[in-house]
């Protein structure tokens, strides 16, 4: 099973996740880093600008996709194809 890192950012600031959590299944990735969103989203709940904001999914050999906080802001990205 592949470890996947789900780091979050707005293009200035980052979240590193040093953790990972396993898995391969595309629909799970997604899944996680909604996941992953609404977390952070809970944890400062005083901040409110999340747009912009997108979890970039990494496993051992580079990223694999990009999943922006709120899906209207810009496409998914996924290398390998879609999502």
């Amino acid at each position: 099973m592949t470890v996947h890192y789900f780091h979050c950012t707005d293009g200035v600031d980052l979240i590193i996740d040093r953790t990972g959590r396993d898995g391969s299944n595309t629909g799970d990735l997604l899944r996680r880093a909604r996941d992953v969103a609404d977390e952070l989203r809970r944890a400062v709940p005083t901040f409110h600008e999340w747009q912009g904001w997108s979890v970039h999914v990494y496993d051992e050999r580079g990223e694999v996709a990009i999943v922006p906080f709120d899906p209207k802001d810009a496409p998914l990205r996924h290398k390998g194809g879609a999502l």
